[in-house]
């Protein structure tokens, strides 16, 4: 028998590896499941006992089985004789091998083991030879051939043997020369055959165990070293190395106790305690390790004996990415409570499991009030079932959601955000959280809203200039006929009829004004002005005429407050908003006049629709009224829109403010609240010069026409009917044309044959500004009166300007009466004469 396996040996090796089988998988199960606690630790314990007491066992077993052999071999060294022999080997089959005969002899008790009777096998060597496992054959002969020879003091080998039934076992054949010739050429040969199937199979249990374990060793995370009490290590597994950063000799080479390390950080007083006390000792965080190599770990000191000498058992985990991962989380959380966008966390159910402060910030509540709730608890009821419902449609496929709405605080208030919502997988790849980031975009909401509105009155502006220009067209014929009818008909009648046709008119004429006025700003006489008179000749006013249960208080600095406008329309303005004040204060109230310089930057600028910074005097009208729901707020600009009772308002008030106030440079701010007032500002430029445009030159009807020609420019029939009419009765020659292109024609068959023009400036084709040049190209003297329905806009300085550099002097706007085109003919004609 080999004396390297004793079955002391072979019994320690089962107990270590069984030892260490069962306390790595335990740990594994314990760290996985975080029950590193007296219940594992008594779990793990009657493990180890099993494995001792199996051990012992195992350890006897053995022993026995050692004893029957070494007392076989002895037996066999005592006696030559093949029934002592077979005495002593009692329950093993014998065989006889005869050189001089070639016959073997087989016991009953061999052939048994074997499932054969006795007449199934026979005598010869061949006999035996055919039993033999083919892939054992040649290894069995070599061994016997040895023996024979005098190599070998015995014959012994393992080998397979066939059964009756085709299967094989395994035995142990011993045997032994007995006879030999003078030459030493073997004559007689004994030896027994023993069934070692069960042994075998014992054999190659131990084997895959010990294969298991080696293979557990290697392949856990977990790095595994035992050592001596002493220091020295025994064993250390590839994830030992891994952690330790070292090759296996190095680790090998090494004596804990003598590492200066483990000393300088407690590692040696942990192992000692854990050796000291006979527990497991744990320690978790950064330590340098044997070779120096810094990490984060979890050590774990066991000890155990062993064939009765005490061990110790490390156990390294190493968690330097889990401590990154951990580091990155923390900062991560950091990052997100310092977030100002709000930020949630729910389950797959949109229960809210986590906020952040940004979302208290933003909502009004707090995580605690948060914590189990919906996000329905911000629900505004602005959106419709449809919204939400595609919204979990869209994140319970897996998709990301991005959107804007409106919300409502814990306080009641709504805001509006832009959120975006992903869903979280677990590790299988199921749906598991919900997080979504909050933006708060309740100021960009107000301000596209302010754009959106600027925007729908600069359109309405443009639709509302076209509708002027069409109607000064048709007043002005009507305006032009009612004194030429005049003039033919003086009865009472005819002219009581003739005079509300004029003061129908011109009430037409003052709503179009007050339509160009919003739509495009009006140019009027412009001054440096101090507001501060302007309010106090409101106040005034309003203390003389508007109810006495309003209070006023007016507050005007005691310093000049100056800008750059028309006196008349400034104070239209102040008393629009003042009228409204009164309006919405039926029952009485508080009005309050405020003036004040202000300068505004570019975040405060964009709070107003076209606001921009500067320099501004800001005006002030404040009432304690009704209020104006935020819904109607966005149209109060517009044209004919009121909320006044039918025949109690013509909706232009405000939309004429806000044209002043534009044409002047500024704009137009309110703030209202429902029950409880008021406020407009309206803030202007302060001392920004403004062009000031030609006012014509005040009527006389003592001019006479003595047969001049004039020329007469307009697409409107009836405008150029008219004017022909009133021009004849004058005494004028007067030819006609429809557009710019007639007008030049006639010029250039007869330069010198009109003593004076009269074009309009809208016109299909070539239009007055494009005609004007080509008439002073043909005759650069010749008089030019301008008429047009659209001069009273933003643009009148620009246009008047190019009027100007071709020599125009008077522009009359439409709808002009019969006076103001004679006045303004007589103006140009007396320049002509004195030219």
């Amino acid at each position: 028998m080999n004396r390297l396996l004793t079955p002391g040996r072979i019994a320690g090796a089962y107990a270590t590896i069984g030892g260490a089988y069962v306390i790595a998988t335990d740990l594994m199960v314990a760290i996985s499941l975080r029950r590193l606690d007296r219940e594992w630790l008594a779990e793990t314990s009657t493990d180890l006992l099993f494995i001792v007491v199996s051990a012992v066992l195992f350890y006897r077993l053995i022993k026995v089985l050692v004893g029957r052999y070494e007392a076989a071999e002895a037996a066999l060294r005592v006696s030559e004789e093949r029934w002592n022999f077979a005495l002593q080997s009692a329950g093993d089959g014998v065989w006889d091998w005869d050189a001089t005969t070639g016959k073997s002899y087989y016991s009953p008790r061999w052939k048994e083991m074997l499932g054969y009777s006795h007449a199934d096998i026979g005598d010869s060597y061949e006999d035996w030879t055919k039993l033999i496992h083919p892939d054992d054959l040649d290894h069995v002969l070599d061994r016997m051939r040895l023996h024979l020879s005098g190599a070998t003091e015995a014959y012994e080998c393992d080998h397979r043997v066939r059964t009756k039934t085709g299967d094989y076992k395994w035995v142990a054949s011993h045997g032994r020369v007995i006879s030999r010739t003078a030459d030493d050429r073997a004559l007689r040969a004994v030896g027994t055959q023993r069934d070692i199937t069960e042994r075998k199979a014992a054999e190659a249990r131990m084997r895959e165990a010990l294969e298991f374990n080696q293979t557990v060793l290697r392949s856990v995370p977990v790095g595994i070293l035992t050592y001596l009490s002493s220091g020295e290590v025994i064993t250390a597994n590839p994830a030992a190395l891994k952690f330790l950063g070292a090759e296996q000799d190095a680790v090998m080479a090494q004596n804990f106790r003598k590492i200066a390390s483990w000393e300088k950080f407690g590692l040696l007083e942990l192992a000692d305690r854990a050796l000291r006390e006979e527990r497991a000792v744990t320690r978790r965080g950064s330590y340098v390790s044997m070779f120096g190599r810094e990490n984060w770990s979890e050590l774990t000191f066991v000890p155990f004996w062993f064939e009765g000498a005490q061990r110790l058992l490390l156990i390294a985990q190493d968690l330097t990415e889990e401590q990154k991962v951990t580091e990155e989380l923390k900062l991560l959380r950091a990052a997100l409570n310092a977030a100002p966008t709000g930020w949630v966390v729910t389950d797959v159910h949109g229960v809210i499991e986590w906020v952040n402060p940004g979302f208290t910030k933003l909502t009004g509540y707090s995580l605690e009030e948060a914590l189990g709730q919906s996000p329905k608890m911000l629900n505004s009821g602005q959106h419709p079932r449809a919204f939400y419902t595609n919204l979990w449609e869209t994140v319970l496929r897996g998709e990301i959601w991005e959107g804007e709405l409106c919300n409502r605080r814990k306080d009641g208030t709504l805001y509006y955000e832009r959120m975006t919502i992903a869903p979280v997988r677990d590790h299988v790849g199921a749906i598991a959280h919900f997080v979504a980031m909050k933006q708060d975009i309740t100021g960009q909401h107000e301000l596209q809203q302010q754009l959106n509105r600027s925007q729908r009155l600069e359109s309405i502006g443009l639709l509302a200039s076209g509708i002027a220009h069409d109607l000064n067209n048709m007043l002005a014929p009507i305006m032009l006929s009612v004194g030429l009818i005049g003039s033919r008909h003086k009865d009472q009648p005819t002219r009581e009829l003739l005079d509300m046709m004029q003061a129908a008119a011109q009430r037409g004429a003052s709503v179009v004004q007050q339509v160009l006025t919003f739509a495009r700003g009006v140019d009027g006489e412009r001054s440096e002005l101090d507001l501060r008179p302007l309010l106090k000749e409101l106040a005034q006013l309003v203390r003389e005429t508007f109810p006495r249960e309003i209070r006023l208080t007016v507050d005007v600095p005691a310093t000049p407050l100056c800008v750059d406008g028309d006196v008349t329309q400034l104070h239209q303005v102040l008393l629009n908003l003042a009228v409204n004040a009164r309006d919405a204060m039926p029952e009485g109230g508080a009005l309050r006049l405020t003036a004040a310089s202000v300068h505004l930057d570019e975040n405060a600028a964009r709070l107003a629709p076209a606001g921009h910074p500067g320099d501004f005097v800001k005006l002030g009208v404040a009432d304690t009224g009704s209020g104006i729901p935020p819904e109607i707020v966005e149209h109060i600009f517009e044209p004919f829109f009121t909320t006044k009772p039918r025949g109690k308002g013509t909706g232009l008030g405000l939309s004429t403010v806000y044209g002043i106030v534009r044409s002047h440079g500024g704009f137009v701010a309110v703030e209202s609240t429902v029950g409880r007032g008021t406020v407009f500002s309206v803030l202007l430029p302060q001392r920004t010069p403004v062009p000031v445009p030609a006012k014509p030159v005040p009527a006389q009807r003592t001019l006479k026409g003595g047969g001049r020609s004039v020329l007469v420019v307009d697409d409107e029939a009836s405008i150029r009917l008219a004017t022909t009419e009133v021009l004849k009765g004058h005494g004028f020659n007067v030819v006609k044309a429809e557009d710019g292109f007639e007008a030049l024609r006639r010029v250039r068959e007869s330069p010198e044959g009109f003593s004076l023009v009269i074009v309009d400036l809208m016109m299909p084709g070539m239009n007055g500004y494009k005609l004007i040049p080509q008439l002073r190209l043909i005759a650069p003297r010749l008089p030019i009166i301008v008429a047009s329905g659209m001069m009273g806009d933003a643009t009148a300085g620009e246009s008047r300007a190019a009027l100007a550099d071709c020599g125009v002097r008077i522009v009359l706007e439409k709808p002009f009466t019969e006076a103001a085109l004679l006045a303004a003919m007589e103006a140009e004609l007396a320049g002509e004469a004195e030219g």
